[in-house]
């Protein structure tokens, strides 16, 4: 059997790297549970929340071992989480080691964000097909491109300054409405309310209530409803950075 200290480490980071990734706490869970028992250990008890993981791990001897892990940042990241999940199914059918599946899960941790010029992308095309959806005109849709593009680039560096998620989507919403806002001057057919609108879609907190309405249908209450206020705060957090901005801009323009 692999030390009790690399096994803990391995199903922690597994989990952890699941709750920072979007991913619902019973799939944290049911992570830890899966891997344990592939790593022989016979009992073990956890509980995950969207902002930590408890866990303690029960041995033959009857001896057990806590362990506590705090999750500070959450995002949205299925790739990160379908390779935590590929670990996992490995490590659970015996087809890899606690040190294996530790090396691994720490050179996915540490790897450098890849493919961000195409989520940037990806964004900037689901703002302008909203745009159009909403009633856009075509120059509408190259407003919402650009503006759903250019708000992307600019959540790496709050990451980097800590800036806090609900701050980030204030800011992401005054941003975009501030774009939207100066298009009018060089594009005077520019309809501001689709642009605006769709410009915004792909900041709206839809995965998170999806994985609230499934940790609350599964029986996890406390964390269903967390993340139900969280998606909440997140998106009032946006209208007001779209409300401040087209206040600020009336009383500038009046």
């Amino acid at each position: 059997m692999d030390t009790l200290s690399t096994t803990l480490d391995a199903v922690c980071l597994a989990s952890q790297m699941i709750l920072e990734s979007g991913g619902e706490t019973y799939r944290a869970e049911e992570t830890v549970e899966r891997m344990c028992q592939g790593l022989g250990i016979p009992k073990v008890d956890v509980l995950a929340l969207p902002t930590g993981l408890m866990l303690t791990l029960t041995l033959e001897d009857d001896s057990t071992f806590s362990r506590i892990v705090r999750v500070h940042n959450r995002s949205t990241d299925l790739g990160r989480m379908d390779q935590c999940n590929d670990i996992s199914r490995k490590v659970a059918s015996g087809h890899m080691s606690a040190e294996e599946a530790l090396r691994a899960l720490r050179e996915i941790k540490h790897a450098s964000p890849q493919r961000r010029w195409l989520l940037v992308g990806a964004s900037a095309l689901s703002a302008a097909s909203f745009t159009v959806m909403l009633g856009g005109s075509w120059v509408d849709f190259g407003v919402s491109f650009f503006c759903g593009g250019l708000v992307q680039l600019v959540f790496p560096p709050l990451a980097k300054m800590r800036v806090p998620v609900l701050i980030s989507s204030m800011i992401a919403g005054a941003l975009t409405t501030l774009l939207a806002l100066v298009s009018t001057l060089f594009f005077p057919g520019v309809v501001i309310e689709p642009v605006i609108s769709g410009a915004i879609m792909p900041l709206l907190p839809g995965l998170a209530v999806t994985n609230a309405m499934r940790d609350t249908i599964r029986g996890d209450l406390v964390s269903g409803g967390a993340r139900v206020v969280e998606a909440l705060l997140s998106v009032m957090m946006l209208a007001a950075g779209i409300g401040l901005m087209l206040s600020m801009w009336g009383g500038i323009r009046a």
